[in-house]
């Protein structure tokens, strides 16, 4: 769990990872030199549960920097990003275990979740053995591509990966290279129950972004080398470069029309 000033909050996601199911859990906290009372929660969560360990940065890294120190400290096979505003049902780690366990090519498993009073999923890659269309499905970044993110991974395609990385614009959505990047690597397997309560609060880093065109196009840029480093034909490597550049068009749409699906099932109910 990458930890920062989330005092008012952070208590209920530590309780659902002690409500965990799953009986082999390690507990793995960064708190990022929090500047309100995280630190003293996440202190006297760990004297409370033996599986528990606390890393105190002494110095605020950032959200990248933070969830990379965890992901090279973790000492498992498989491991997950536990983001401290976003509670989990008991059991969501059992159940995305078993769904690795199950699969040999697969590298992530994750489930649906619970967004705005919905289930939200994300289908794309349901049951796409192929790399490329892999790739092209995670290029296209349409619906809610960013679910994946709350699912747990095999750490050595993780490490493979380059952890999570900034680009030349910053950390903006370095989820989404970070995805393609292990989907270069094998399949994801959605477990189709939701598992994960998705919290957007006031302040929080995906809100405060400012999606401004420079740093979309340094995420693109970074999707973009993914692709040119994977080993695809020249055709296909085009092919998923005009995935990225039609990525926005395509993404503005969709959220007009899920923005619109949504107030005609509220209108009707």
């Amino acid at each position: 769990m990458p930890a920062w000033n989330g005092e008012a909050f952070i208590a209920e996601t530590l309780d659902s990872l002690a409500a965990q199911t799953y009986p082999n859990l390690g507990i793995l906290i960064s708190d990022d030199a929090s500047t309100d009372g995280t630190r003293a929660i996440c202190e006297t969560f760990a004297r409370a549960h033996a599986n528990v360990r606390l890393i105190r940065q002494a110095r605020n890294l950032g959200w990248i920097d933070n969830v990379n120190v965890l992901l090279h400290a973790a000492d498992a096979d498989y491991v997950f990003f536990a983001f401290h505003d976003d509670p989990l049902e008991p059991s969501y780690v059992a159940r995305l275990v078993a769904a690795l366990d199950r699969n040999p090519r697969a590298v992530l498993a994750f489930a649906d979740v619970y967004l705005r009073g919905r289930v939200a999923t994300y289908t794309a890659l349901d049951g796409v053995a192929d790399r490329w269309e892999r790739a092209r499905q995670i290029a296209r970044r349409v619906g809610w591509w960013w679910i994946p993110n709350r699912g747990v991974f095999r750490r050595d395609a993780g490490l493979k990966a380059g952890g999570m990385q900034r680009h030349v614009a910053g950390e903006f959505s370095a989820d989404w290279p970070w995805l393609l990047r292990l989907g270069l690597q094998g399949e994801f397997v959605r477990v189709s129950e939701p598992l994960v309560h998705k919290v957007w609060l006031k302040g929080g880093l995906s809100l405060v972004w400012r999606h401004s065109p420079w740093q979309r196009a340094g995420v693109t840029l970074a999707c973009a080398k993914a692709i040119s480093h994977a080993g695809f034909s020249r055709t296909q490597v085009w092919a998923l470069y005009r995935e990225l550049l039609l990525g926005p068009l395509r993404r503005r749409w969709w959220t007009f029309f899920s923005d619109w699906r949504h107030r005609f099932r509220s209108t009707s109910s």
